[in-house]
């Protein structure tokens, strides 16, 4: 099958916007921010002269032209609160898309020891270092975006030997593979994508990890159990009308990733809540600074304690814990 590639640049404040109407009608949704490395040992930085740009990808059938026409009314009135640049739409052929933007991948260094290496690319482990393989395809996670990195910074800090790890949203994998090789015993991995989903089970078996990553389809709310357990009949017992299918993910979760958008935060709160162990974390990421507030109130009400909070140029990751009602 052959893609669209929409492409919207706009300014830091628009961005989430225009994740959530992307994300809405695509498959995936990334957001490139722009960088600038001048060698493959340095860590790439910002570049300040130029915008973000949201893409995602539709299949190049019958419908594109109608949902190219939606997001055009969309970003029109977005683009009245912010700037954001016109719709620039380039049509795909997969065998050319896997190819043509390899060189643009680099090795990334992130924190004190994770390594994200191109699946394409050599590259000689140093002592110490933990070195992820990658090979994202049209799913969003390759490294360099700050919420990213902001996550597997957490991860190299919060992943103890033998804990068990929820990846939500898990795009390319990239985070559940992070914590894995940090000792976790066991990792789910679960997100809406079916196309981040096959990228994501693909870099799974690349590091050799299918037998302590696991990657399920399908929303949140859907596919996560609390501790208590779903809610099933009871054996023996005939199943009722509004009686659940057991759900195949449950906590506890020594450490949970939500890697979204404040939206999407807020909204999963409640859910990811419960699912903590009690001395069990949650990483709050993808999150504009400006709009950290509104995910710390859906953080507290669901029980939860921000206690750290940690910055990369406009993006915040909140760090919670089970506990008090307040927050840094």
């Amino acid at each position: 099958m052959d893609w669209i590639e929409l492409a919207v640049a706009a300014d830091d404040e628009a961005v989430d916007t225009v994740a959530e109407v992307l994300r809405n009608v695509g498959h995936g949704v990334a957001i490139d921010q722009p960088f600038v490395q001048l060698s493959l040992d340095d860590p790439p930085q910002r570049d300040p002269t130029r915008r973000p740009v949201v893409k995602t990808y539709i299949p190049d059938d019958a419908a594109a032209r109608e949902t190219q026409h939606r997001i055009e009314q969309s970003l029109w009135h977005i683009g009245r609160l912010g700037t954001v640049e016109p719709l620039r739409v380039r049509r795909i052929v997969t065998e050319d898309w896997e190819q043509a933007w390899k060189p643009h991948f680099p090795v990334v260094h992130i924190g004190l020891r994770t390594v994200i290496v191109p699946a394409w690319r050599r590259y000689r482990a140093r002592a110490g270092e933990s070195v992820l393989r990658l090979d994202p395809g049209l799913a969003f996670g390759t490294g360099l975006h700050p919420t990213t990195r902001l996550c597997l910074t957490a991860i190299e800090s919060l992943v103890a030997p033998g804990a068990r790890v929820l990846d939500a949203g898990t795009g390319s994998g990239i985070l559940a593979i992070a914590a894995a090789r940090m000792g976790a015993a066991r990792v789910f991995a679960l997100d809406v994508d079916p196309i981040a989903v096959s990228a994501a089970r693909q870099n799974v078996r690349l590091n050799s990890l299918s037998r302590v990553i696991r990657v399920y389809e399908g929303p949140a709310d859907g596919l996560l159990a609390s501790r208590a357990g779903p809610a099933v009949p009871a054996r023996g017992r005939a199943a009722g009308p509004k009686a659940r299918p057991a759900s195949p993910i449950a906590g506890p979760f020594d450490l949970i990733v939500a890697n979204l958008t404040a939206k999407v935060n807020v909204s999963l709160a409640p859910v990811l809540a419960p699912l903590l162990a009690p001395d069990g974390r949650l990483v709050a990421s993808g999150i504009l600074a400006e709009r950290a507030g509104e995910v710390v109130g859906a953080l507290v009400a669901a029980g939860l304690e921000v206690v750290e909070r940690q910055h990369e140029t406009d993006w915040v990751a909140l760090v919670a814990q089970r506990g008090g009602a307040g927050a840094p």
